[in-house]
């Protein structure tokens, strides 16, 4: 067993980073389903989340666990001969515990990359920038198959993971998966943290917004920041221990970067002036990638209940040079719609299947107004509901 002020320390560390992560993941399924509905509010990248949460949960437990074992395979070679059968048999299974913790650890990881580039394919449909996601993706595909093929064949026979002693130092210090993990984890990373930022660049928001938006995308370099500390303490010093509390810190900070983009509408309606540049930068990038299209319109809003309607897609008036090219795809359009005596021009995101789709319009407030979300696989006509709490003006710049 390890030091009981060590153990003590990560047990901790690790349950409350980890009630904070469950918060967030609830909060951020609370309110796809608040804005969208149970039918559309939940989505691939949300199902793919909760794979990784549940791998986090075994990540979380089975540290733990291993912090109280008798110990793994790993060990002075001189303190062999002082092992008795007891102990051999606590180190194997041990062992064993560590063996599933590291690939808890890569499909909690590789399990948050996907969520995030599914959330980026439908962030660039219809831009150029769609095919540097689908590059990355590939990569991080390619990085995942290399860690796997690298976790199963570096130690052979396979059984030296848990062999005490162990047959070769790699069956212990798993030093050549960790490198190529490091490799392909931290590049990745850095890949995807820079995906939004030539759309960011290329819209015309004040320095203020863009700040705010950087903020929101560059959180990744707190998770590449932890991903490069955990390597340095497991592959500085093999026998420190130190390590398992920075595999939880990068786990945890992927899961709180990843799923805070996907709160801000409900954090927008607790601290309303703190989201509200974050939504004007969504609006503003969602212009760019409709070549620019605006309208040159005052809207004046007045305060309405929550109203439901059906219009078929046919119905919808697109701006720019848009067109629905395929069967399935997401567009960035303009639609326009009289309420109350004045006219809504409000740039959306769809998704068709076929030549019709379903959504929902969401109230995001501050100066992002209404925006459309729609659903994977949807048909027929698309419901919309608008919820306006307050008189205010909009003009699209």
């Amino acid at each position: 067993m390890m030091d009981p002020d060590f153990v003590y320390s990560l047990r901790i560390e690790s349950w409350t980073l980890f009630t904070i992560a469950v918060l967030i993941f609830c909060l951020r399924l609370f309110t796809r389903i608040y804005y969208n509905g149970w039918r559309m509010g939940i989505q691939s990248d949300d199902y793919v989340m909760t794979f990784s949460m549940i791998s986090y949960t075994v990540l979380i437990t089975l540290m733990n666990l291993v912090a109280v074992s008798g110990g793994s395979n790993l060990f002075p070679p001189e303190d062999l001969k002082t092992f008795t059968p007891e102990n051999i048999s606590e180190r194997i299974e041990g062992s064993k515990l560590v063996l599933v913790s590291e690939q808890a650890m890569l499909l909690t990881i590789w399990g948050i990359k996907v969520s995030l580039l599914i959330f980026y394919s439908r962030l660039t449909s219809g831009l150029h920038a769609k095919r540097v996601v689908q590059g990355v993706a590939c990569y991080v595909a390619m990085g995942f198959v290399a860690c796997e093929l690298t976790f199963f064949f570096a130690c052979r026979p396979f059984t030296g993971y848990w062999a005490v002693p162990p047959p070769d130092p790699e069956c212990t210090t798993f030093v050549h998966y960790a490198t190529v993990n490091a490799v392909f984890n931290i590049s990745s990373d850095i890949m995807m943290m820079f995906i939004p930022l030539p759309l960011l660049i290329a819209s015309k928001l004040p320095l203020r917004q863009k700040i705010a938006v950087c903020t929101v995308f560059l959180m990744g370099v707190f998770v590449i920041i932890a991903a490069i500390l955990t390597k340095v303490f497991n592959l500085s010093d093999v026998y420190n221990t130190e390590y398992m509390k920075w595999y939880i810190r990068e786990a945890s900070t992927a899961l709180y970067v990843s799923n805070i983009p996907l709160v801000w509408p409900l954090i927008r309606r607790v601290i309303p002036g703190f989201a509200s540049s974050v939504s004007s930068a969504a609006r503003s990038m969602s212009r760019y990638g409709n070549h620019g299209a605006t309208s040159t319109n005052d809207v004046e809003l007045r305060t309405q209940s929550t109203r439901t309607a059906k219009m078929s897609a046919s119905k919808m008036k697109s701006g720019g040079d848009q067109a629905w090219e395929s069967d399935s795809m997401e567009r960035i359009v303009g639609v326009e719609r009289e309420l109350e005596g004045g006219v809504i021009r409000q740039e959306v995101t769809v998704t068709v299947e076929s030549e019709k789709a379903q959504g929902s319009w969401l109230d995001m407030g501050g100066e992002e107004g209404m925006v459309f979300v729609g659903a994977e696989g949807a048909r027929s006509a698309f419901e919309y509901s608008i919820n306006i709490e307050s008189a205010h003006r909009l003009t699209p710049s």
